[in-house]
């Protein structure tokens, strides 16, 4: 196994572990609040499940040269892995947004937020947005790099099945 295709394993099974954890949090905030925001970030983050699970079986289908992929699976992997660059995306940007209010001392609406807690719990909540705004940026690097492997790691499975004879 080269190092490219450990990383792709390990970045989907930290995908799986980091989907599968918020979503549960996710599913208890839905049914406590009934909101739909939470269902929506529950889609998203959903998507970056599935497309996990699926990477996980073009991984054995690369390792083993007898399974078979489902015909569906290919492009699911394209298809939801398009949602999925969207999502990282969205979580690194936001994240260096973050980084850079914080850096510029410049807030905005979050300075709004952060007065509606009582004084004690202010500096608590300025302290927090710096290591939140590095996990965006992690997260965001780790959902799209797994996804750019599973392109380039599907793209090797598509070239080994057409050079494969059909009888």
């Amino acid at each position: 196994m080269t190092f490219k295709f450990k990383l792709f394993r390990g970045l989907t099974a930290i995908n799986i572990m980091f989907s599968t954890f918020f979503l549960m949090a996710l599913v208890i905030m839905l049914f406590t609040t009934g909101s739909l925001q939470v269902l929506s970030l529950g889609i998203f983050l959903g998507a970056i499940l599935i497309h996990a699970i699926l990477s996980l079986h073009l991984q054995k289908a690369l390792l083993d040269s007898n399974m078979v992929l489902k015909e569906s699976t290919p492009g699911g992997i394209r298809i939801i892995g398009g949602i999925c660059i969207f999502v990282g995306g969205y979580m690194a940007l936001s994240g260096l947004s973050l980084f850079m209010m914080l850096k510029t001392g410049n807030l905005g609406p979050l300075e709004e937020v952060i007065k509606q807690f009582p004084a004690d719990q202010q500096s608590a909540m300025t302290a927090m947005l710096k290591p939140m705004a590095i996990f965006f940026i992690i997260v965001g690097a780790v959902i799209v790099t797994n996804v750019t492997l599973s392109y380039t790691f599907l793209k090797e499975w598509k070239n080994r099945q057409d050079k494969e004879p059909l009888f």
